[in-house]
């Protein structure tokens, strides 16, 4: 116990690091992944096609990939990263191009029929779509964009292998001095489940919040359906 204790404050210092990093990344990926979402909608090919054949190449290629030809492969055409400003890049190239995915399926998900509406009020595309299409299509995105924050969170342990000092890197560092690595992967795994945990609550809340039948099971639905149903019978044959 007076082990773990001792061995506590350094791993909370790469906690933070840990939690700063995951959120710089999120802001960084959700603002391309929202720019290659919308370029991907594009009518013009010569802008759809590259957008289109960069989320499929990054899609069909491990982070890790990313993360090692980000340090290691631009330093030979003379590109020279800091660790950390290499690690934020690679996981914002992958995780922009998942949530580009998230965000185009979120926009399509909104009515034809609210675009047309949009028109004929007068609004310009640009109106239309800020103040239209993006609050419709935020509600459908969030849930899942949770999801992608929490798997972020889990895959900044990848950074360890371009030596930033996260919470993992931090971890075999004083189990490679220590040997006490029981002890420490247990601590670690205790900080990450303490940090994923109220993350995975909160996107099922809003999952079940923002869902349009509320988060009601398929019985439940059905269930509802047949009163309904019932009820309007009902009236019918009383009139």
């Amino acid at each position: 116990m007076e082990q773990a204790i001792e061995y506590l404050p350094q791993l909370l210092q790469g906690l933070v690091l840990t939690v700063v990093v995951t959120l710089i990344v999120m802001v960084l990926a959700t603002a391309l992944g929202l720019l290659v979402a919308i370029g991907r909608m594009s009518r013009f090919a010569l802008v759809r096609g590259p957008l289109t054949a960069y989320v499929e190449f990054v899609r069909g290629t491990p982070t890790l990939v990313h993360l090692y030809y980000v340090f290691y492969v631009l330093p030979l055409v003379g590109v020279t990263l800091p660790a950390v400003l290499a690690g934020v890049i690679g996981l914002t190239i992958g995780y922009a191009a998942y949530l580009s995915e998230v965000f185009r399926a979120a926009i399509g998900s909104v009515p034809l029929v609210q675009q047309e509406a949009a028109d004929s009020l007068g609004l310009s595309k640009v109106q239309s779509f800020r103040l239209v299409i993006m609050p419709q299509a935020t509600r459908v995105a969030l849930p899942p964009t949770v999801n992608y924050l929490l798997s972020l969170f889990k895959d900044t342990s990848l950074l360890s292998i371009i030596t930033i000092q996260e919470l993992m890197f931090t971890g075999l560092l004083i189990g490679s001095m220590t040997f006490q690595y029981f002890i420490i992967f247990t601590e670690v795994a205790i900080l990450y489940f303490c940090v994923c945990y109220p993350w995975a609550w909160l996107a099922r809340r809003l999952e079940k919040r923002l869902s349009p039948d509320g988060g009601q099971s398929t019985s439940k639905r059905l269930a509802k359906t047949r009163r309904q149903l019932f009820m309007s019978d009902g009236m019918a044959g009383q009139k």
